[in-house]
């Protein structure tokens, strides 16, 4: 980096580092680094998990690079390994088990998608920015709260475009890995409601789509405010719990209180849907505005119900209705269920992650886990008529 010199700040709350200079750098790239959301999350999740800040000076003092990290406990949860278990001596067991379950030191955000770990100001190129977030990581593993308890550095996710910078950590011995694709739906300019969105269907997905909505009919959809989320917040955390145990892995537990801070900070930049039956919720979705996407975030659904009154598709389809209300680019769906996704019209976008785990041992048992966690196969549907481009 030529002449110029870096001095790196760590912190350990988001109160503790100075707004004027993360806003300088952060302002206008992602909500995920915003004051705002930042502060909800450690509101509502210090006790759960570790949150760390960086700003790096450059040697005018003035902030370049803003990064914020998260120390998680990653559980896999497959019975592809943890069969084995019980044949294996204690101390091999031990070390698959502490595979297994890992500490993690993650840049990014476990709670969405996409690159939220760090951002950088006009005087660097991506590249450097890139190299600097991961001297951040070496500064934050030195401390002696997180030396021994950091088994893993992760930076998440990056989209193909980024992957140009993003590859440089295998320089520094990553592991590059892809996860399951983002499932991303352009908002093409013609819809200008729901049922341009229709119109733009072949006539089996728009009979799909009509279908959901007449057996979701009875439904009575709310957007919620941070009281009347706070008021059902362990109806909500039971909800969310029966959507986690049907997953894989577990990166950490988002608890209601979080989805209550969230929208008393951000506002309408964050929704909070209730899917109500009879007065009862049996589902619920959130999303947040970032710039000119809206990015579907958490669900929870009673399955009891789901397939009867359609409660996940109607969900999916409510996205795309507020993603044109909201007047956006694109919807990004996220994660999982990418065939349900691809018949409203969602498209695959891969993105690239990069582990390293500080002892080369445990590294030979993380390698496998690593390379099984790669995107899953579906076939992708064409739901728009073959005149319609997105």
């Amino acid at each position: 980096m030529g002449d110029q010199t870096y001095n790196i700040l760590l912190f350990d709350s988001i109160s503790d580092v100075p707004k004027q200079d993360w806003d300088t750098v952060t302002s206008g790239k992602t909500i995920y680094l915003s004051f705002a959301y930042l502060e909800a999350l450690e509101g509502a999740m210090k006790s759960e998990m570790g949150l760390y800040y960086a700003l790096v000076m450059n040697n005018r003092k003035q902030p370049v690079l803003a990064a914020s990290f998260q120390l998680v406990t990653f559980v896999d949860k497959r019975k592809k390994y943890t069969d084995h278990l019980c044949k294996l001596s204690y101390h091999l067991h031990k070390k698959i088990h502490d595979a297994l379950n890992i500490n993690v030191l993650v840049c990014g955000n476990v709670f969405c998608d996409g690159e939220n770990g760090f951002a950088w100001s006009d005087e660097l190129r991506a590249d450097q920015a890139m190299d600097l977030a991961e001297e951040v990581a070496i500064e934050l593993k030195a401390r002696p709260e997180l030396k021994e308890k950091a088994s893993v550095t992760l930076f998440k996710e990056f989209w193909p475009d980024s992957t140009q910078f993003s590859d440089r950590l295998k320089n520094r011995n990553y592991r590059a890995f892809m996860i399951d694709v983002n499932m991303v739906l352009r908002i093409h300019p013609d819809w200008n409601a729901f049922d341009d969105y229709l119109a733009s269907m072949k006539t089996k997905f728009r009979t799909r789509a009509k279908s959901v909505m007449k057996k979701s009919s009875n439904l009575t959809l709310r957007s919620l405010s941070s009281l009347e989320i706070q008021k059902n917040a362990e109806h909500i955390d039971q909800l969310f719990g029966y959507v986690l145990e049907k997953s894989d892995f577990s990166f950490g537990r988002l608890k209601a209180a979080a989805f209550v801070r969230f929208k008393e900070k951000l506002a309408d930049a964050f929704t909070f849907r209730s899917f109500e039956l009879d007065g009862k919720m049996i589902g619920f979705s959130t999303s947040f505005l970032n710039g000119h996407s809206l990015e579907a975030n958490y669900v929870g659904i009673d399955y009891k119900f789901n397939q009867e009154y359609a409660v996940y598709q109607r969900i999916l389809y409510d996205y795309v209705e507020q993603a044109l209300t909201n007047n956006v680019n694109e919807l990004q769906l996220g994660r999982t269920a990418e065939l349900m996704k691809s018949q409203i019209g969602a498209l695959p976008k891969n993105m690239k992650l990069y582990v390293k785990h500080r002892k080369s041992v445990s590294n030979l048992l993380l390698g496998p886990i690593i390379h099984s966690i790669s995107p899953r196969d579906f076939e992708i549907r064409q739901p728009f008529k073959a005149d319609f481009s997105q």
